[in-house]
């Protein structure tokens, strides 16, 4: 009979408990005294649980309620298990004796050994440890002919070297709550067409990141296209024209893919974006969300105009609604006036670019720095990396382009940084792109340009980041429809930055203290020569305005004129550029004075440097306040020597880091109208800006009011006042809109690691 018990208790044990590790914490058997030879009356056997009721077998069991410590807790298990199979080795007999036949018996052995089995299988499987997930999860696009293209999510993932590659893969996590960037890695193989390539990327990113495309969307575009009938009307005519172009470009993409690696990367671009168009509607629909509005392919195309927004508007302004340079209207007394041309000046993003020889290791190293300027309702922030096996053409056949892998600071739903920062690697390829936007006074310049074939600037540095083989490449492939997206960019080409040569620098040295250079040797002049050679084409200058581009080798700059740093600030660079485009020098100070130049050393300076020099347009005040500023840092370092770098970024607005500089008090003016320092000063921030919110990085122009100066001035003392909270500015921008977006933004540097 004890037999035929111990076979009940494990009948119970199978059929009540799931036997998982939480259940095994929530359930002990204690068998105090249990052998053959006990007989029911004296065999205590107390089954104590947590929250599962009671339970009983044939009357003979019943169970209590109570917890063991964690040790005798497993020696007690351990003790049941030894008896329990103990007993199967007379489980026949008892079943036989009971009357059943032997096919019966063995029928009935077999359950309780399998059920046997199941109870010890549960034991070690619930102290197994369960993987911890970091958030990443991660998707495949397969696609055949046949069949076209499939998507396979694997859900969170921590080891994202073996996941599948299909036609393009995609690992993405949001920390945008942790560290203020979210982090997208996306592969596509070269086995499949170009096309595939570009459209499966798509798919899979729109489909891992719709809920942070609709964020930036009601963020920015819809909240500013909705805030007036003025912006309700630039936003119509640029939907309208960016639609127009869309068209106009795939049919020439197609034409011309051919013969023209340029024409065939612009043609991927959209392929890219189509993608990441389906993929969103595919993820808003996997995840069951019921969305309070569509999102048109006309905002997809709105969203990665970003960068050629302002200038639109500029165009819009004086050459739309005007209908000409010069309209004119009539006065109460029926004389005619001019009326003014709208230009619109916002605080700048600024970039600083240092390379200058290691005093030990002999060789180059390079100090890059880079700030955003935006409006505060964008700053949903993405890390991406592209790694695209594209072709030169559409043939298979033909090379993948040199730049393959591409690293840049984004945002959701757009294909390009905007900001704009680039990392490009590939074959033969290592360089750093960068650009600002660039100042421009001659509203004249946009007489001759024909705003019906411009290209979105997103379209054309992706394409020029990857066909360029060179940095003269990249300026020439930049130099295709200069119409919108006027920037001021940097290329620096890594590998050019090799070992120091002791001659090439003795003889500079010389020059320089000499009032006549000494005759050369021929030998000489030929090692001279060929040590230009060996650093030419390493950092290029090109700069954008509207209808034109200018673009030269600035490397002896740098090199050789002991001018080794330069901070831009969307002044032109070129004299021809900047006598086109009108802009008083004077009117913007360069804030790189030679004692900071001595200071820049390491990227902590380069950070202080930006971090002294940026805006908060928060920090205004209450009348003044505005939601733009500079909203990131992204830091970079290069040692030649090594051959290594270094890379991270901040998110957010600016504000001063004591733990990477000492703390300095600025006294505040006696009288708020008196002269302010003019190292601090920009005069040209005291015409009119918009008052209105922005369309997404620019702020729309509806009525304009001017930002003085000694404001401007507070706003930079006050950026030691500590991190930006939306929260804490609630009453004067309860109009922006910041979905998604963490409270404060106080967060430390982030390097993102990539898997592939």
């Amino acid at each position: 009979m004890d037999h035929l018990l111990r076979a009940c208790i494990l009948l119970i044990i199978f059929s009540v408990s799931s036997f998982s590790k939480q259940h095994w914490d929530f359930e002990l058997i204690n068998v105090s005294y249990f052998t053959s030879n006990t007989s029911i009356a004296d065999m205590e056997l107390n089954t104590k649980r947590i929250g599962r009721g009671r339970y009983g077998c044939s009357g003979f069991i019943e169970t209590k309620v109570d917890m063991y410590d964690e040790d005798v807790r497993q020696k007690q298990i351990l003790r049941f298990l030894s008896l329990i199979l103990n007993g199967f080795k007379t489980a026949g007999t008892v079943l036989k004796v009971v009357g059943a036949s032997w096919q019966k018996t063995r029928i009935g052995t077999y359950i309780l050994i399998g059920a046997g089995l199941l109870v010890i299988g549960a034991f070690f499987i619930g102290y197994i440890e369960r993987p911890e997930y970091d958030g990443t999860y991660c998707a495949t696009a397969f696609w055949t002919k046949q069949v076209g293209f499939q998507i396979e999510y694997w859900k969170q993932q921590n080891d994202l070297l073996n996941i599948p590659k299909g036609a393009a893969r995609i690992c993405y996590k949001d920390s945008i709550y942790e560290n203020g960037w979210a982090q997208i890695e996306i592969e596509t193989q070269r086995s499949f067409p170009d096309w595939v390539q570009a459209y499966g990327a798509g798919i899979i990113e729109g489909s891992l990141t719709w809920h942070q495309i609709y964020n930036q969307w009601v963020n920015t575009i819809q909240s500013s296209c909705e805030r007036d009938e003025d912006a309700q009307n630039f936003c119509t005519w640029l939907r309208d024209l960016l639609t127009e172009n869309y068209i106009k470009i795939k049919e020439t993409a197609l034409l011309r893919q051919d013969l023209e690696h340029y024409w065939h990367q612009i043609g991927l671009f959209f392929f890219q974006l189509e993608g990441l168009e389906t993929g969103y509607r595919k993820g808003a629909k996997r995840a069951r969300s019921d969305l309070e509005e569509e999102i048109p392919f006309s905002d997809f195309l709105l969203m990665n105009a970003a960068a050629d927004i302002q200038d639109l508007k500029i165009y819009y302004e004086n050459f739309v609604l005007s209908s000409g340079s010069n309209a004119t209207t009539s006065t109460s007394t029926g004389a005619a006036e001019t009326v003014p041309r709208k230009n619109f000046y916002l605080p700048m993003a600024s970039m600083l670019t240092k390379i200058f020889p290691s005093d030990n290791s002999g060789s180059w190293q390079l100090l890059f720095g880079h700030s955003t300027a935006g409006s505060y309702a964008s700053m949903l922030r993405i890390q991406k990396r592209y790694k695209f096996h594209y072709h030169f053409g559409p043939n298979q056949r033909t090379n993948t382009v040199p730049g393959v892998d591409i690293t840049f600071t984004g945002y959701p739903g757009i294909l390009a940084s905007t900001d704009d920062f680039y990392i490009v690697k590939g074959r033969q390829v290592q360089s750093v792109v960068a650009g600002v936007g660039m100042k421009n006074e001659n509203l004249d310049l946009w007489k001759s340009v024909n705003i019906n074939q411009a290209v979105l600037l997103s379209a054309r540095v992706m394409a020029a980041n990857r066909v360029a083989q060179n940095r003269r490449t990249w300026a020439k492939a930049m130099s295709k429809h200069p119409y919108t997206g006027s920037k001021q960019w940097i290329s620096i080409d890594l590998n050019k930055l090799g070992p120091l040569d002791s001659l090439y620098q003795t003889l500079a040295e010389d020059d320089s203290f000499d009032d006549k250079p000494a005759p050369l040797d021929p030998k000489d002049e030929a090692v001279i020569s060929e040590l230009h050679n060996r650093y030419k084409g390493l950092i290029w200058i090109a700069e954008q305005l509207p209808g034109r581009m200018h673009m030269k080798d600035v490397t002896e700059r740098f090199i050789n004129d002991n001018s080794t740093a330069w901070l831009a600030n969307g002044v032109p660079f070129f004299d021809e550029l900047l006598e086109v485009s009108k802009v008083n020098v004077d009117s913007y100070p360069n804030d790189l004075l030679p004692t900071d130049n001595e200071k820049l050393t390491n990227l902590e300076a380069v950070d202080s440097f930006l971090r002294t020099h940026g805006f908060r347009g928060d920090l205004l005040g209450d009348e003044e306040s505005l939601a733009y500023g500079n909203t990131d840092i992204k830091l970079f370092a290069y040692n030649a020597r090594l051959g290594i770098s270094d890379y991270h970024a901040f998110a957010g607005p600016v504000f001063m880091r004591l733990q990477h500089m000492q703390p300095r008090s600025i006294p505040e003016p006696s009288n708020p109208e008196g002269p302010i320092n003019s190292s601090i000063l920009d005069d040209r921030l005291s015409v009119t800006i918009d008052d209105a919110a922005e369309l997404a990085e620019m702020e729309m122009i509806t009525e304009r009011r001017p930002v003085r100066n000694d404001m401007r001035a507070i706003a930079m003392r006050q950026t030691g006042a500590g991190p930006f909270k939306w929260s804490s500015v609630y009453e004067k921008m309860s109009d922006i809109k910041h979905a998604g977006h963490p409270d404060e933004w106080n967060f430390g540097k982030v390097t993102p690691k990539w898997a592939w």
